[in-house]
């Protein structure tokens, strides 16, 4: 990264002269004379320099869970008519402008229901149901609608995807149960797909492949991603015999999810290396033997999700717990999560909003999870679900946005084995009247990069704020905006270059001149 400082000194005295009997806003006017950009002042040996990150700017996910399951955040109107597929998207559209004003950065939007999904497939059957009243899947593709209408606001959108749970009617069975009955074990009134056979998890593995040969989602998000609830009494006595290997059961049923997140991982890297998998396991990691009290069950020793394995081989690159408890049952887990998995990958913290209706917490439990989130390190929070986050708790919506009032970038990949892009170079600036216009070279034949273009202003107590002047800039230039700006002020300009994982290039700043009496805000980009 180079880096230009800009020092608003020198000139304000020479800007005073041209506009001469005007008040000061008249710099910004159109008939402004032009203003050529100033020699350099100086030239400094090359030396580290980091975004201005701190407090104003983080890494962080700010995420929720969007649920499409029954209509329950979207959609709540048919697709029937043309009319009906407008209106359907005009309400995901408005679902989506409030997650980007309240400072959400990603989606977890819910693309595969109970055996059945929201998109066209040739694998599983249309959840159509949500869309028409006549049975038929509507005039166009809701994921790629989805898909394109999140990317537009900036935010990430991962597919959503509900794993083993199998919904089948008496009167129309599930084709997998049709084509392959024993891949479907009886449970508590419902059936669930056998992570014990190898079929079953080839046939997820095909599902995550579906999703992203077709649509440009930024991650594969695996939900009930376990062995379900008494999972004690689940049947899957010959699998285990056919399967086990000696092993116990409990093991071999941890070794089978593990295996299905090695069979995603080969079929998902060769398409797109840079997407994410994820995982929403249950909020309470192990046993804590300090907890004196009943724990309810946990995601190792209840459903058999062994999380610290999946972390120490980079089998997902996040995980989103379920924390849906507070005081004693969640900071004591958050602490756990963090010290047994948040030192190897990001650990998203998920909240339960709708614990305010159905169970009467206060809104200031969930601002305060927040907090503790962040002060254990972790990578961001996640809602469930959208339809609690909104206009329903007004309360709960204005201190979430207190929350997330400072920007929030994604969070890089750092297990991803991905070459970096190279270092911009040649980063120059031009003034043309009220324009600032910023470019630079990057290296011949590299890997493939986006641009952010950072702001760092210094005031004259010695204060620092850092702002994101441009982020997810495919050109190698720019146009900024002059506007008022106090003249005591000291600005650092710097670009970086992101690869397709979120891991950006070192920087350097050699040079360092002055501006006019200026204030940088982005106006476009080329």
């Amino acid at each position: 990264m180079k880096i230009i400082q800009l020092c608003i000194y020198s000139l304000l005295l020479a800007l005073l002269a041209v506009g001469c009997g005007t008040k000061k806003k008249r710099i910004l006017e159109a008939d402004t004379p032009e203003v050529s950009t100033p020699p350099v002042s100086s030239v400094r040996a090359p030396e580290a320099w980091k975004p201005p990150m701190g407090d104003s700017i983080r890494y962080e996910m700010r995420a929720v869970w969007l649920t499409t399951a029954y209509g329950l955040d979207w959609p709540s109107v048919k697709a029937d008519t043309p009319n009906g597929i407008r209106r359907q998207q005009q309400e995901l559209d408005r679902i989506l402008d409030r997650l980007k004003q309240d400072g959400y950065n990603t989606v977890f939007f819910q693309a595969r229901l109970s055996g059945s999904v929201i998109y066209p497939s040739k694998t599983e059957p249309f959840a159509h149901r949500l869309f028409t009243t006549t049975g038929q899947p509507p005039a166009y593709d809701p994921l790629a609608y989805a898909v394109e209408a999140c990317h537009r606001r900036g935010l990430a959108i991962h597919a959503w995807l509900v794993t083993y749970p199998i919904v089948s009617s008496r009167k129309s069975a599930h084709p997998i149960l049709i084509k392959n009955p024993s891949w479907a074990i009886a449970h508590k009134g419902s059936r669930h797909l056998d992570p014990g056979n190898p079929a079953v998890r080839t046939y997820i593995a095909k599902l995550a492949e579906e999703v992203v040969r077709g649509y440009n989602v930024d991650g594969i998000h695996f939900d009930y991603f376990r062995y379900p609830e008494e999972a004690e009494r689940f049947n899957d006595n010959a699998s285990y015999a056919r399967y086990g290997n000696g092993l116990s059961r409990e093991d071999w049923r941890r070794q089978n999810l593990s295996e299905q997140l090695v069979e995603i991982n080969e079929v998902v890297r060769k398409i797109r290396p840079e997407i994410q998998i994820s995982v929403a396991p249950l909020g309470k990691l192990r046993k804590l033997p300090t907890l004196a009290r009943p724990h309810g069950w946990t995601a190792y020793e209840s459903v058999f999700q062994d999380v610290e394995a999946w972390a120490n081989a980079r089998l997902v690159d996040f995980v989103a717990p379920m924390m849906y408890y507070k005081d004693d049952l969640y900071e004591p887990f958050l602490v756990d999560w963090m010290e047994r998995v948040g030192k190897k990958i990001p650990v998203i913290a998920g909240l339960a909003p709708y614990r305010i209706s159905e169970s009467g917490w206060s809104a200031q439990t969930i601002a305060d999870q927040i907090r503790l989130a962040r002060r254990y390190g972790a990578g961001g929070v996640s809602m469930f679900r959208e339809a609690n986050i909104g206009h329903k708790e007004p309360l709960l919506r204005t201190l979430i946005q207190h929350e997330f009032r400072h920007l929030a970038l994604p969070l890089p990949l750092y297990g991803r084995a991905m070459p970096r892009a190279g270092e911009p170079t040649d980063l120059t600036i031009e003034q043309d009247k009220n324009i600032i216009r910023l470019s630079w070279r990057m290296p011949i034949g590299g890997t493939k990069a986006t641009y952010r273009v950072w702001a760092k202003i210094t005031h004259p107590d010695g204060r620092t704020e850092g702002i994101m002047l441009v982020q997810g800039l495919k050109e190698q230039s720019c146009a900024l905006r002059i506007s008022e700006f106090p003249s005591e002020d000291c600005i650092e300009l710097g670009v970086e270059a992101v690869n397709t994982a979120g891991l950006a290039t070192a920087c350097r700043m050699p040079v360092e001149f002055n501006l006019a009496n200026a204030r940088l805000t982005q106006v476009q980009m080329r």
